[in-house]
């Protein structure tokens, strides 16, 4: 499972960089620091929330072609899939940080680590230990931690450019922790939708 996910890793930095380099050649690109800008300085500050926004739409303009490039990993060991944040879980989640997380004096950064994100479930158990060692050893550019919580097992790989760019998320789970995590972000989207019904009804 090591390998597998070696080279898992190896092709998201590839493809991450030629998908940064190609956003920081658009139209839509505006130079921001992510790290040195906080999450309630989107309430003042309308361009960041739509340079945001045109970052998940420019993803999205890519998504065949990535569903398709990343289709290569689904083996019989683990299986790969993909997403985009979507436009109302990003309102949503600004929301929720200015009201729960010190007032939203928080980098952006840090807040939107995962606008594109990539899960791998492994059939083969693989240990947090075994995978924060790799990253360590490997792939020094890269954060590895364990984000097990309460029900939720599985740990984060995050791939970033500079301070100026927006990071990937790859989060790898085991096939025997599966059900329970995705019991436990079922819990986190029922806060999520109960504040769709009483804003936009869900729009994108």
């Amino acid at each position: 499972m090591i390998e597998e996910l070696e080279k898992l890793i190896e092709f998201i930095q590839k493809e991450y960089i030629e998908i940064t380099n190609k956003w920081e050649n658009s139209v839509y690109y505006s130079k921001i620091n992510w790290k040195n800008t906080l999450v309630c300085n989107m309430v003042e500050n309308k361009e960041l929330l739509d340079t945001i926004i045109c970052y998940r739409d420019f993803i999205n303009e890519n998504i065949i072609q990535l569903l398709m490039d990343f289709k290569q990993f689904n083996t019989d060991t683990a299986k790969v899939n993909i997403r985009a944040k979507a436009k109302n879980s990003i309102e949503y989640k600004i929301e929720n940080y200015i009201k729960n997380h010190e007032n939203g004096e928080i980098p952006i950064n840090k807040c939107f680590n995962d606008l594109f994100g990539i899960r791998m479930i492994c059939s083969d158990e693989m240990e947090n230990k075994k995978i924060i060692q790799l990253i360590t050893n490997k792939y020094k550019n890269l954060k590895c931690i364990d984000s097990s919580k309460k029900d939720y097992k599985a740990t984060h790989i995050y791939f970033k450019k500079d301070n100026f760019s927006f990071q990937w998320e790859l989060q790898v789970w085991n096939k025997v922790d599966e059900i329970n995590n995705i019991k436990s972000h079922e819990k986190y989207k029922q806060d999520y939708v109960r504040w769709e019904k009483e804003n936009k009804g869900g729009n994108e």
